[in-house]
Formats: structure tokens, sequence, C-alpha cells
């Protein structure tokens, strides 16, 4: 009777099984996805972080290109959309997104502060103090960023 049983509803436990298998792969892979994009946005932040920090003390055109590089891939990076498998999803999108909007402003205006300080015709006051307010919300937002995605300690 048993063997009855087993060999009726052998095809259904078979494809039950598949299915099970088939759903966990589907689910850890767009998982896997999601740590992928989270790691992949952190590398491009300490990139551009970097990149803006030398074309701060630098002058060259080098340093400019590298940081307006890094800012591109910057914002490649933000705009990857994550599943709801991660904790605060929306969120990090989201401060992703607000961490490139900051960093684009401060780069635009540190080349702003190099050409005035090249004419010297502006007020270099004002950018300055401007350039410091952007690092500072860039740098909050990525903080935030760090622990809506369970990255910081």
């Amino acid at each position: 009777m048993n063997m009855e049983i087993i060999k009726k509803y052998k095809a259904l436990l078979i494809f039950a099984l598949v299915v099970i298998v088939g759903v966990f792969f589907f689910f850890s892979r767009f998982y896997h996805n999601d740590t992928k994009a989270l790691t992949d946005f952190v590398a491009s932040y300490e990139k551009f972080d970097k990149a803006i920090s030398d074309f701060s003390i630098g002058e060259t055109d080098d340093l400019e290109s590298k940081a307006g590089d890094a800012l591109i891939e910057l914002n490649t990076k933000a705009a990857v959309r994550i599943s709801s498998l991660v904790e605060n999803d929306a969120e990090i999108m989201s401060k992703e997104l607000e961490i490139a909007e900051f960093s684009g402003k401060e780069l635009d205006n540190l080349r702003a502060s190099k050409r005035a300080i090249q004419s010297k015709n502006a007020d270099l006051d004002g950018l300055a103090k401007e350039y410091g307010d952007l690092n500072s919300k860039r740098k909050t937002a990525y903080a935030r960023f760090q622990e809506l995605a369970g990255l910081k300690d």
C-alpha cells in the first residue's frame, strides 16, 4: 500500500522539490545582486571621496577629470535598484540618490571655486562656506546610508 502511494505521488513530490529549490535559488540570487549593488555603491563613494579630496588640494585638470569620472560612476551606482529583500530598501535607494546629488553639487562648487581663484573676481568666502556645507551634508547622508544598510558598527 505504501509503495503504491509513493509511486502515485512520486512525480508530484519531485515537482514540489524542484519548485522549492527554484524559489530558493531565485531569492538568493536577488539577495546576492542586492549585496553586490550595495558593495559597488560603497566602493564608488570611496573613490569619489578620495578624488574630490585630491582635487580640493590639487590644481591639475587630471584631478578634476578623475573627480568627474568618479562622480559619473557614483551616479550610475546610485541609480541601481535593490529589491525589498534588503531591509530599508526604499530609504537606502533614496539615500544613495541624495548622496549622489550632494556629490554633484559639491564638485560643481569646487570647480567654481577653482575658477574664481584663477580669475580673482568672486566671493571665495561664500564659495568656501558652501563647499564646506555640501561636504558635511554628503558625509552625513553617507553615515545615514551606512546605518540603514547595516554597514556601520
